[in-house]
């Protein structure tokens, strides 16, 4: 069963995940007590990286919080959960949903989970270099569960999907954070995870755009 860990000071908490449920609900369903419970940090890190620690054994326990920094396999954090929108046609994603970019930086961009919906954009940076409200959570995570798994679980739960290909014409309009976005299947999106070349190929075309 995967896990998911909260490290924070001298608090330690380990939480079992059912890979069958909605895992980003599960992770939020600890949080209920925290302030700004939508918002934080979640890091990857290896079974086999985490077998080499035990959490019962006080130690141990200090030791992976002395070198949990460079444990991960990138330091970035790979996903964030945010304030919920529901306009994000209108509004755009800059600032909600749950965002998730792969650490390792083979596919580009972000996904965002908003409400019933996934977008993909590889046109936005990775969320972890750009300043979205997510940057100012507080509380930090890290699981067994990979990147790649914990978007393939959440396409379980919306019921749209659309990838972001361009931004509005005029400035004016991309101040107010409106995007153009091009709805595909969950197969289209499937693709858009697993293989970069996808990606690259809107990248591409929006730059040839500019």
């Amino acid at each position: 069963m995967p896990n998911v860990f909260y490290n924070k000071a001298h608090e330690f908490h380990q939480y079992d995940i059912d890979e069958n449920g909605n895992i980003i609900e599960q992770i939020l369903d600890t949080r209920k007590k925290e302030v700004d419970s939508k918002r934080f940090y979640l890091n990857y890190v290896s079974l086999e990286e985490l077998s080499k620690y035990d959490f019962n054994n006080k130690e141990s326990l200090k030791e992976f919080r002395e070198d949990c920094t460079s444990l991960f396999d990138s330091p970035v954090k790979d996903m964030g959960g945010c304030n919920l929108h529901p306009d994000f046609l209108d509004r755009g994603v800059r600032d909600s949903g749950i965002i998730l970019s792969d650490p390792k930086k083979v596919i580009l961009g972000q996904f965002d989970v908003i409400n019933d919906s996934m977008i993909y954009s590889p046109i936005f940076p990775f969320f972890y270099e750009e300043r979205d409200l997510v940057k100012f959570a507080q509380d930090t995570y890290f699981t067994t569960i990979p990147f790649e798994n914990l978007v393939m679980n959440q396409m379980n739960y919306v019921s749209y999907f659309y990838v972001h290909t361009r931004n509005a014409k005029s400035m004016e309009e991309i101040k107010k954070g409106k995007f153009i976005f091009e709805e595909i299947t969950k197969g289209e999106m499937t693709d858009y995870l697993k293989n970069p070349e996808q990606g690259q190929r809107v990248l591409s075309k929006y730059i040839s755009r500019l």
